[in-house]
């Protein structure tokens, strides 16, 4: 690759008096995202001219130039200052010269490598509960013998990478540490090579295991940390210098990667499905959760957004089962702006005066109209979308799968806001016929959608997706709701009485309580983490054992584990947490800034460095 043609930066030469330029930064994590929502106008690249030790400087001629890099190793001081040492071009004559030096933003490189600890770091805890729940189960461990040595490889990695990144200016790279565990990545071809028989055997006795979702994930997700590595070694091979020793280590653990990256392709079923969505989820910023067993890959393209003012640029992801509606970025990656569900989903081709090749795609209070180059173009995406559609249907009165989806539309009621059907479209009652007039009136069902009469849309019901607020319902839903709450009543007779009677009270004695709904009790299975704890405040002695209840980084206490009304409630950013307190280790303090709030003291060990981790990843955002 010759210097002319190359896509990294150029310093240009700078004289000696205007050395040792300082910038001050506020953190390296915010300057880090600093750097990534403007990439779509400067890609990320430092101007060196904007420095004003540059302003008004002539550029230096191409034959006192020579391509000349050096590996920037970011310092961080005491200050709040981050130092990078950064060569620039020189002359012939002067190689035998030092190099001046600039401190300047930390490298595109260091930061590449600190996006690979972080997510190392959360692989390992995906790893560290696959493992527990396979050494559980004595059948699991016998299938999965491999698990217990990736766990320990991928906790040697991270421990690694993260002494690496703290000794970063004494030790620049982390390519080394892929390939000092070249050998060990054979174990990977042994976990690859019967993954779709072992999976075949999980499914059969996936009726006696409690979490065999969650299991068939957690297996997955080892075969995608590889494909992973591969796209992060490649990001961070673009931003390093050709002519650096780093360079060529990282081609060579890109190989390492890669030869597994391949077995993928060749020994799995659906290998060439699962490359392709790394790929999409690492090109996709904003966009999580998206790996998921089963799900594959449709379609994609980029079409127009039509709008009164202008046409803008929209990406499409088509899977079977979800839709992801992006916007392009100049530097080739794309912005999440809405992951769009296939169930429920119309699609339709409106005559539009101004957009003769549109497509009009409704989900639930969501409408977007495209506009292809042509006819062809947008037929062809009409096709495929209706074809998706119809093959979603029977997955969906399917039990839970590893798309998500439940046992039926009734199970759906009230969780999720269903497509309002529009008033302008229906003249009679979907129940009983009855013609609307300007005294029969209609009315919307709010937990499925469908237009009513008042007669069969008198009943209310607390909906989960309305904070449990009550809203009007059929008499179809509110059957099938009250059936749902009986269950929920008989399975759990913890639930307190008042939460049954307010279903027959009216609304209106309901009215004066407002505030309660912010602190009503969540749903475990929604929370990070939840548990008994004993707290005391500040330094303080009297301890006091209360459930809590850590979710969207907000930390609920209740008296007891059935109460459904939070006592106290804590926002958790800004936070930090610290553990092993006075040499215990079943101990942890939450401080804000320098002031202890809580000291908390779990059961064991292990309850306690669990809650310690959920409890780090609540406090930043």
């Amino acid at each position: 690759m010759s210097a002319d043609s190359s896509d990294y930066e150029n310093v240009q030469k700078a004289a000696s008096h205007y050395e040792n330029v300082r910038i001050r930064l506020l953190n390296p994590v915010i300057q880090s995202q600093r750097n990534q929502s403007s990439a779509s106008d400067t890609d990320g690249y430092v101007d060196m001219s904007s420095l004003p030790g540059f302003q008004g400087k002539s550029q230096p001629s191409e034959q006192e130039t020579d391509s000349l890099y050096t590996f920037c190793s970011p310092n961080v001081r005491q200050d709040g200052t981050v130092g990078v040492s950064v060569g620039v071009a020189c002359s012939q004559e002067k190689k035998t010269k030092s190099s001046d030096k600039l401190n300047v933003n930390c490298s595109r490189a260091f930061y590449s490598a600190k996006e690979l600890l972080d997510s190392e770091a959360q692989h390992v805890k995906t790893l560290q509960l696959l493992y527990e729940s396979v050494e559980a189960d004595e059948r699991l461990m016998t299938v999965w013998t491999e698990v217990p040595d990736i766990y320990s490889l991928h906790q040697n990695i991270h421990t690694l990478l993260e002494t690496r990144l703290k000794e970063w200016d004494q030790n620049e790279g982390i390519a080394e540490i892929i390939l000092a565990k070249k050998t060990e990545f054979s174990i990977f071809s042994s976990y690859i090579s019967h993954y779709d028989e072992k999976l075949n055997y999980l499914e059969h006795i996936q009726s006696t295991l409690p979490e065999a979702g969650t299991l068939k994930k957690h297996l997955l997700q080892v075969i995608v940390r590889i494909l992973q590595y591969r796209m992060l070694l490649t990001d961070y091979l673009n931003n390093l210098s050709p002519d650096s020793r780093e360079f060529e280590n990282t081609q060579n653990a890109l190989v390492v990667v890669s030869d597994v990256a391949h077995h993928v392709n060749d020994r799995l079923k659906n290998g060439a499905d699962l490359l392709r969505l790394v790929h999409i989820e690492h090109s996709v910023l904003g966009l999580t959760d998206f790996l998921q067993p089963g799900r594959a890959f449709v379609k994609e393209g980029t079409l127009m957004k039509v709008s009164r003012k202008c046409k803008q640029p929209r990406h499409l992801f088509l899977m079977n089962d979800i839709m992801l509606y992006t916007y392009p970025q100049q530097d080739g990656k794309y912005r999440l702006i809405n992951r769009l569900s296939l169930a429920g989903m119309e699609v339709s081709k409106p005559p539009i005066e101004n957009a003769q090749s549109a497509l009009k795609i409704d989900v639930k209070d969501i409408s977007i109209t495209l506009s292809a180059n042509s006819c062809t173009e947008r037929d062809g995406w009409f096709a495929i979308l209706s074809r998706t559609l119809v093959n979603l249907s029977p997955i969906s009165g399917d039990p839970v799968d590893s798309f998500g989806l439940v046992d039926g539309p009734e199970m759906c009621l009230g969780e999720n806001a269903p497509p309002l059907l529009s008033v302008s479209q229906v003249t009679v009652c979907m129940n009983c016929h009855s013609h609307f007039s300007l005294t029969n009136r209609r009315h919307h069902c709010h937990a499925c959608g469908k237009i009513f009469c008042r007669d069969c849309c008198k009943n209310k019901f607390p909906l989960k997706y309305m904070k449990n607020r009550r809203a009007k319902v059929c008499d179809h839903c509110y059957t099938e709701l009250r059936k749902h709450d009986i269950a929920t009543i008989t399975e759990s007779s913890s639930r307190p009485l008042s939460s049954v009677f307010q279903n027959i009270h009216p609304s209106s004695l309901w009215r004066s309580r407002k505030g309660q709904l912010s602190f009503n009790q969540e749903t475990v299975s929604n929370g990070v983490m939840s548990g008994t704890l004993h707290r005391c405040r500040n330094s303080k002695r009297s301890w006091r054992s209360l459930w809590f209840l850590l979710k969207d980084k907000v930390l609920y206490a209740y008296p007891q584990p059935e109460e459904r009304v939070a006592c106290e409630t804590l926002p958790l950013l800004g936070f930090s947490v610290r553990s092993e307190v006075e040499g215990e280790s079943s101990m942890f303090q939450l401080y804000h800034k320098s002031t202890l709030f809580y000291t908390f003291r779990a059961q064991d060990s292990h309850t306690a460095l669990r809650w310690v981790n959920a409890m780090e990843e609540a406090t930043v955002l």
